[in-house]
């Protein structure tokens, strides 16, 4: 026997589980937290304890100022 599916109530899950998702990303762009620049000495960082993530952050960070320190 073949089964029924029921394709507007699918859609409609879909179209609700979507809505949460925007609305979640809309409040996520503006709850942002501020960032405060600070002065903070490489050798007061300890590297091991960070994650992945910041690590790739702070690695990308010291290209940029490395390749705009050789531009000029």
């Amino acid at each position: 026997m073949a089964r029924k599916v029921n394709f507007s109530k699918k859609i409609e899950k879909i179209k609700a589980q979507l809505d949460e998702l925007s609305v979640e990303i809309e409040n996520g762009s503006k709850n942002e937290d501020v960032v405060v620049e600070q002065k903070i000495k490489i050798s007061d960082i300890d590297f091991e304890s960070e994650e992945v993530a910041t690590l790739m952050k702070i690695q990308a960070r010291l290209l940029r100022v490395i390749q705009a320190k050789l531009k000029g």
